[in-house]
C-alpha cells in the first residue's frame, strides 16, 4: 500500500526549485560558445536570475511550472577586436516555444566597426543559448524528480502481496 499522505502520488505536491535553477543557469549557460569564421562570441556569466521555478506531481505526472529572467554578460571577439555586452531573456518560461524566446541584446561599445560583433552575438549566439535552454525542463525533472514521487510500499504493485509460509508451499507441491 502507498504512503497514506499521498496514495499513488495523486494529490498535488510541489517544491520550489529557484535555488537550484539559478546555481544551473550560472552553471550551464556560460559553456554556451560559438565560432564562425573569425568570429567567437561566449556567455561570461549569468549576472541575474529572477523569478519562479517549482516542480509539481499531481495525479503521478511530474509537472514543471516555471518563469524567470535571466541576465548574461558576453564577450564576442573578430581578430584583436573585442566587444561586451549584456543579454536580457525576460521570459525563459515552461508554456514558452523556443522560436519565441525575446532576447535584449546591449553592447558597451557601439563604434560602427564593431557592429558586426554585436550582430554576430544577435545570430549566433542566441540561437545556442536557445538550444541550451530548451534542455532545461528535462534537466529539471532529472535531477528533483525523484525527490517529489512518494514510493510504494510494496514494490509499487498498489496491492498487497500475501507472504507464504515455505512448509505450506512445499506440502502443496507434494500433494499433502
Amino acid at each position: 500500500m502507498g504512503d497514506w499522505r499521498n496514495i499513488g502520488n495523486w494529490h498535488w505536491k510541489e517544491k520550489n526549485c529557484f535555488d537550484w535553477a539559478k546555481k544551473h543557469f550560472e552553471e550551464t549557460l556560460p559553456q554556451v560558445e560559438v565560432t564562425k569564421g573569425e568570429f567567437a562570441a561566449n556567455v561570461d556569466s549569468v549576472t541575474s536570475v529572477t523569478g519562479d521555478v517549482d516542480l509539481n506531481i499531481r495525479k503521478g505526472r511530474l509537472i514543471t511550472i516555471y518563469d524567470v529572467e535571466v541576465k548574461l554578460a558576453w564577450t564576442a571577439t573578430r581578430g584583436s577586436e573585442t566587444l561586451t555586452g549584456k543579454i536580457t531573456i525576460p521570459e525563459v518560461a515552461h508554456d514558452t516555444e523556443s522560436d519565441e524566446y525575446v532576447y535584449e541584446i546591449t553592447a558597451e561599445n557601439m563604434k560602427s566597426d564593431l557592429l558586426p560583433l554585436k550582430d554576430f552575438v544577435r545570430t549566433t549566439l542566441t540561437p545556442a543559448i536557445t538550444k541550451r535552454l530548451e534542455k532545461f525542463t528535462e534537466e529539471l525533472k532529472a535531477a528533483n524528480g525523484s525527490e517529489m514521487y512518494i514510493p510504494e510500499k510494496d514494490g509499487g504493485s498498489g496491492a498487497s502481496t500475501p507472504t507464504v509460509n515455505a512448509e505450506l508451499a512445499r506440502d502443496f507441491k507434494q500433494g499433502k
